[in-house]
């Protein structure tokens, strides 16, 4: 591999590149323009780029892009919406998201998302949830949203201690709660009252867990027995 083809492969390493953006990095720091634009037709005509024609947004006129091979799908804009959908959804719900939960995010028909989301598979490791997993991952949503407005309260300590609520069972809770608490990038939570005790879901988590109940994890009181 030459210089100049490693050049050009670093800067396509991250997804498609525009024609003009590629000539700015290159040159004339590394090559010429005219050097620049043979390394590209011989990376393309090895099978190594890929070279794609995309319309400029209200223009008649096409920009030249390239890219690997691998990466093609990103050229894609309804492509990237969907899988830009997948991994916002799986991080919140737990769960790789529907079809019809997919076509919701993106604006796009559940049969598009569909086609997509299972074209697209092996890139995303998406695949479509059983409604024995969706249950399962829909109450431990709820325990984690529930667990996460507890720490946000200060009802439970980031490392899961508290003195009303006992996580000692399972602090895989506590981690995934932290973690949406410090992503918030969804309107999804649970409303607690004053003392940590479970409410009502935000709209937006209702969506998701509709009549889900969160298990009562609070510690029972023990009433002090004093020896006299």
């Amino acid at each position: 591999m030459s210089t100049y083809e490693k050049a050009v492969r670093d800067l396509l390493k991250d997804g498609p590149k525009q024609r003009k953006w590629l000539l700015d990095q290159l040159c004339p720091r590394i090559m010429s323009q005219r050097k620049a634009q043979r390394t590209l037709n011989d990376l393309v005509d090895a099978k190594q780029i890929l070279s794609l024609s995309k319309r400029i947004e209200g223009s008649h006129r096409h920009d030249t892009w390239y890219c690997f091979p691998k990466h093609e799908y990103l050229f894609d804009v309804d492509t990237g919406r969907v899988i830009a959908a997948i991994k916002r959804l799986w991080t919140i719900l737990l769960r790789p998201p529907l079809p019809e939960e997919i076509a919701v995010e993106t604006g796009i028909t559940p049969q598009g998302a569909a086609k997509l989301a299972y074209k697209f598979a092996a890139q995303t490791g998406w695949f479509n949830p059983k409604p024995e997993l969706i249950k399962a991952l829909r109450e431990r949503l709820g325990e984690v949203l529930v667990c996460e407005a507890r720490i946000k309260g200060g009802h439970v300590r980031e490392d899961g201690s508290s003195k009303s609520f006992n996580y000692d069972d399972d602090l895989q809770i506590v981690e995934e709660a932290k973690r949406l608490r410090y992503l918030r990038e969804h309107e999804m939570f649970a409303v607690l009252t004053e003392d940590g005790d479970f409410v009502a879901w935000s709209p937006e988590a209702f969506k998701y867990l509709q009549d889900c109940k969160p298990k009562d994890c609070r510690m029972p009181d023990l009433d002090v027995i004093r020896f006299g």
